[in-house]
């Protein structure tokens, strides 16, 4: 099947929102307004600020991938029972690989979680709710728009799948040690190849089903087991 791109304009309208307004300018504007408002003393103001960035980053995404997403919603909608099948088995296949991947890394380095993890855990704690919504629906909603629909389809109607795959998986990797990069946890970059291994597979689940709500779907159930795992 040929493979359904977006326009330039809307890919570098995707990308811009997220690794330049999501990963940096957002947080700084919060980090401006919470400064300025916060004389005011309004109540909870910095989880209303993040929450307001959360929606914007997912509707400027979601609008911006529209035409993407919609032409592979209809193609799921054809074969969906193939596809959820698939997407399970992969699943598995892909949960097997992450854990002999961290078992290795725990025998090698010790280390038994990412800073990412640790963070994810410790907010938990404090608003569940916020970050159920966060961690099970915007993160596998805008991060597959973004690495798959965006990243690794564009790149696949230039190159092999091999070459794609690679690229939007490490940098899904390395998305999930950016913080730990920032803050100097050079060690947490062993974990790009437990993340970037899972991008890989995602990138794997949609060129075998043709559609973005694949790895979606998988990158969702992966996110609400560990979500669930953690509160027990």
């Amino acid at each position: 099947m040929k493979p359904f791109t977006l326009s330039r304009r809307r890919v570098l309208l995707i990308l811009a929102n997220y690794f330049v307004g999501y990963l940096f300018v957002y947080p700084m504007l919060i980090g401006l307004l919470y400064s300025l408002l916060e004389p005011l003393g309004i109540k909870h103001l910095q989880p209303i600020l993040e929450n307001a960035v959360y929606l914007w980053v997912f509707a400027i995404t979601v609008t911006a991938a529209w035409p993407l997403l919609k032409e592979h919603l209809q193609r799921f909608r054809r074969n969906r029972r193939t596809i959820i099948k698939s997407s399970l088995t992969r699943y598995v296949q892909m949960w097997l690989v992450m854990y002999g991947l961290n078992l290795a890394i725990i025998l090698i380095t010790g280390l038994s979680s990412s800073q990412n993890q640790d963070t994810v855990v410790q907010q938990l704690t404090q608003s569940p709710l916020q970050i159920m919504l966060v961690t099970c629906v915007f993160a596998p909603i805008v991060e597959e728009t973004v690495f798959r629909g965006a990243v690794f389809t564009t790149l696949r109607s230039r190159t092999c799948f091999r070459n794609a795959a690679l690229i939007s998986g490490f940098l899904f990797g390395l998305l999930h040690v950016f913080t730990s990069l920032l803050s100097g946890n050079f060690s947490d970059c062993i974990f790009i190849l437990v993340y970037g291994t899972m991008g890989y597979l995602l990138c794997a689940a949609e060129e075998e089903n043709q559609t973005l709500l694949s790895p979606l779907f998988m990158h969702g159930l992966n996110n609400l087991i560990s979500v669930v795992l953690i509160l027990l």
